[in-house]
């Protein structure tokens, strides 16, 4: 089979990217379109959409209802029955009106990878996938079908930054990626959530987002001034001859010295943990107790 599936299904069947399908000369692997047992159809398991909106599947079941299915969905034969590669809420909304069969395509030659492609790319090209589904749809065609970032991003037709900015998610705590799932947070809370450093204080920042109905400016103002405040309070390096010094001085006098620099100046901190050692401190230093 020719490998086309980088455009979607439109490069796979002519036409299929238009509002109504029409298969009327045959192609090489497809049969016409044809009508097949809802019963005999299993689902994609390269389907990227975990979550299905049941109010839009309603409306799409009484669309169907007024006018019918404009657009045939697309199977493949799995032994004696069908596999779905394209149309899982147009099956859905059939099941949901009771209909015994559904218009559908039948690509008879396609291997499971090319499968898996055309369903990933199908459903990001819809772009109605949640924040989370899409970034693993795009890092299942990085694994799964050996494709780079650069590859992928030819593939839907989108820059390499925003497909590396959406996996880049997929790191976030289950929280917080439960969050993006309920939409109650968007991928541009998620991406702000990401500058923070550890997973608690995003998961934290998270909730409050939530709770105070934040949007991803004010979030953004809150992280990075946080940032800021961090970078600004962080201690800065100490030279290696300042460090060297104060090892020296610990040798020598047997115990904890700490060296702080200033601007001008510094502090020598020698600690002590008993009268005893004072002394033995003094001694060492040449004062008199």
């Amino acid at each position: 089979m020719k490998r086309v599936l980088g455009k979607g299904l439109e490069a796979l069947i002519p036409g299929a990217g238009a509002e109504e399908t029409i298969v009327s000369e045959p192609v090489s692997g497809l049969s016409l379109v044809r009508e097949i047992d809802l019963g005999s159809i299993k689902p994609s398991p390269f389907q990227p959409r975990v979550t299905f909106d049941n109010v839009r599947l309603y409306e799409l079941a009484q669309s169907i209802e007024a006018r019918g299915v404009i657009q045939p969905i697309v199977v493949r034969p799995v032994g004696e029955k069908f596999e779905l590669i394209v149309g899982e809420r147009r099956f859905r909304a059939m099941e949901m009106l009771g209909r015994a069969t559904i218009p559908a395509i039948v690509i008879d030659t396609i291997s499971n990878e090319e499968a898996m492609e055309l369903t990933l790319i199908e459903n990001i090209q819809r772009e109605d996938l949640n924040p989370v589904e899409e970034a693993s749809a795009y890092y299942r065609l990085m694994t799964d079908c050996n494709l780079s970032q650069t590859d992928v991003a030819t593939r839907v037709g989108k820059e390499r930054s925003s497909i590396a900015n959406s996996i880049r998610l997929l790191s976030l705590p289950k929280e917080i990626l439960d969050l993006l799932c309920e939409n109650k947070l968007s991928a541009g809370h998620a991406r702000a959530l990401l500058a923070i450093p550890s997973d608690s204080d995003r998961i934290a920042m998270a909730g409050r987002t939530v709770i105070e109905d934040l949007s991803v400016r004010d979030l953004e103002k809150i992280v990075y001034a946080d940032k800021s405040q961090r970078i600004a309070s962080r201690p800065k390096p100490r030279s290696p001859q300042l460090i060297s010094i104060e090892e020296n001085l610990k040798r020598q006098l047997g115990t904890k010295v700490i060296l702080t620099q200033r601007r001008k100046g510094g502090q020598i901190t020698i600690e002590y943990y008993s009268n005893e050692e004072l002394e033995r401190l003094l001694q060492l230093l040449g004062v008199q107790g």
